[in-house]
């Protein structure tokens, strides 16, 4: 792992929380969740938006979007009393305990405390009205590591592009404001674009622009580029998703993308923009859908190349995506009783399998589990 990676997470550990009864798992530069439907990749992909959503303080409103505490606790309070989650980001840790507040169904912190490898200490750090001690401004034995923990839990950051259809977010007219971060939808995509290709003339931002571009001309080779201007009035200008046909001067509208063609360029925005902006850890959820299986090679190679600077966390169903990637990249995940499991693969006891097929067919043969059960 390079210095770089050395900042990033290295270990989860969950009790209680959803069908997550208990997990304790190695992170690595990619990582590749496999497993059947229902057998809690979801779940494992919502602790990290349960968790930035705890480092923003809105962590009691998040919960009552999503069902109230209780469908938090592994099949409910009455069976689970205490959710606990321990994380380690590359020298510091960060440990949380939770319980059921009865009375109005929300989390309860029961402890929170930061650690630092280099001092072998937990620094006791607490919050207020039911929010995290993470937040400026909470009571906390070290800022320094306090500061630390939350930065890196604000460029972590989970993505979906699966809505494509005509009111999909990133098909509407965005503010030229909102360009600090690609949004979890991509809603600012086309703003977020316009900020990248206006940088020509310093070339800051405008390499990653045009690595965006040549991804998509690799997939899609009728496109030729995006057509971006900005309307309305100075400071509350908006820009809409366009682009221009190699064969035609007309743009057209983003509703004339295939929906295969409208998320990777989604992807290959998150992927490929400026590392100085990527999320520390990109975590991004069944990305195949709509994609033909070379475009799903071309994605995988753009996901390697990232994976050297920043992290990857990758849900998938793909045999086709699964196959791009090496043994040590997966993370099985089965269901034993209602608990989800999670997994390294064993690469050396797979050696002989290794020579005549890929990941992915070693997966669909059920030889390394993360299938349904029969």
């Amino acid at each position: 792992m390079s210095d770089t990676q050395s900042t990033h997470l290295e270990r989860v550990a969950i009790k209680g929380f959803k069908s997550i009864k208990e997990m304790d798992l190695k992170m690595k530069p990619i990582n590749i969740v496999i497993g059947a439907n229902g057998s809690g990749k979801s779940n494992f992909i919502s602790l990290f938006t349960f968790l930035r959503n705890l480092s923003e303080g809105k962590l009691q409103s998040y919960v009552e979007k999503n069902g109230f505490a209780n469908a938090f606790f592994h099949f409910g309070s009455k069976t689970t009393s205490q959710i606990e989650v321990d994380i380690n980001v590359g020298q510091n840790g960060y440990h949380a305990a939770f319980s059921h507040g009865t009375n109005d169904d929300n989390l309860l912190f029961q402890k929170e405390f930061c650690t630092f490898a280099g001092s072998g200490k937990k620094f006791r750090i607490k919050g207020s009205k039911g929010e995290s001690g993470l937040l400026p401004g909470s009571e906390s034995e070290s800022a320094y590591v306090r500061q630390y923990t939350r930065e890196y839990l604000d460029k972590c950051r989970v993505y979906h592009f699966h809505d494509t259809g005509p009111t999909a977010s990133f098909k509407q007219a965005s503010s030229l404001e909102s360009v600090d971060y690609l949004q979890h939808d991509a809603g600012n995509l086309a703003a977020f674009l316009y900020e990248l290709k206006d940088c020509e003339e310093t070339n800051a931002f405008f390499k990653s622009y045009q690595d965006i571009v040549n991804a998509i001309k690799t997939v899609a080779p009728y496109f030729h580029d995006f057509y971006l201007e900005p309307r309305g009035r100075e400071g509350e200008k908006k820009v809409l998703l366009k682009w221009i046909h190699r064969d035609h001067d007309e743009p057209f509208s983003a509703n004339q993308l295939s929906d295969g063609t409208a998320r990777f360029i989604c992807m290959a925005t998150l992927f490929l923009q400026p590392k100085v902006l990527r999320p520390k850890t990109i975590i991004l959820d069944e990305p195949e859908l709509g994609l033909h299986p070379a475009a799903l090679e071309v994605l995988a190679d753009i996901v390697k190349s990232t994976s050297t600077e920043n992290q990857v966390i990758c849900s998938t169903q793909s045999v086709t995506f699964a196959n791009q990637f090496s043994p040590e990249d997966f993370i099985v995940v089965d269901q034993e009783s209602g608990a989800s499991t999670f997994k390294r693969v064993d690469e050396e006891a797979l050696k002989g399998w290794l020579e005549d097929y890929a990941m992915g067919d070693i997966w669909m043969k059920n030889i390394i589990g993360g299938r349904p059960e029969w």
